[in-house]
């Protein structure tokens, strides 16, 4: 029975016949020596080397397709300047809520005022009637000076 050489091997000119007829390969066959040196898997060495750089190849490429699909940010012109103030205008009013109308979800948004705060500006408002002035809510449970005073740019009386 054959016996494929690991890296050198001395076999007699009919072992060598035998295994080239097999379809056995070898790097080298030294006849002064008889000696066979087997390929020591370098073409799996190469196979994996190739897949290895076929696939960051792949990646690269998609990863370049990714980036190409989305446009860049581009902003044409410029507003003219009666646009630009009425979005200024619509900005602060976006900007300030109105306590008087404003719902509890609505209130959650202002700084420091969390969801059971609100609960009692809105409570207070029902209780007392609408507020006449920002400053108003410092008569609420739980808002001080310093609330207040974090609140004055964002509420409004309206």
């Amino acid at each position: 029975m054959y016996k494929k050489p690991s890296r050198e091997t001395k076999v007699t000119a009919a072992e060598f016949d035998r295994a080239c007829d097999q379809g056995k390969g070898f790097e080298a066959f030294d006849l002064e020596t008889a000696t066979v040196r087997a390929p020591m898997q370098r073409i799996n060495t190469e196979r994996v080397t190739l897949a290895v750089l076929g696939a960051f190849a792949l990646v690269g490429l998609g990863l370049l397709a990714w980036l190409q699909q989305r446009p860049p940010l581009t902003i044409g012109g410029s507003p003219s300047p009666a646009h630009a103030a009425r979005w200024d205008e619509t900005l602060q009013r976006a900007k300030r809520v109105d306590v008087n109308a404003a719902t509890v979800a609505e209130l959650e948004r202002l700084p420091q005022v969390g969801p059971a705060l609100a609960r009692r500006i809105v409570a207070y408002r029902q209780r007392h009637g609408r507020f006449r002035t920002p400053e108003e809510l410092g008569q609420v449970e739980g808002i001080g000076p310093k609330t207040s005073g974090a609140l004055a740019d964002y509420v409004t009386t309206d």
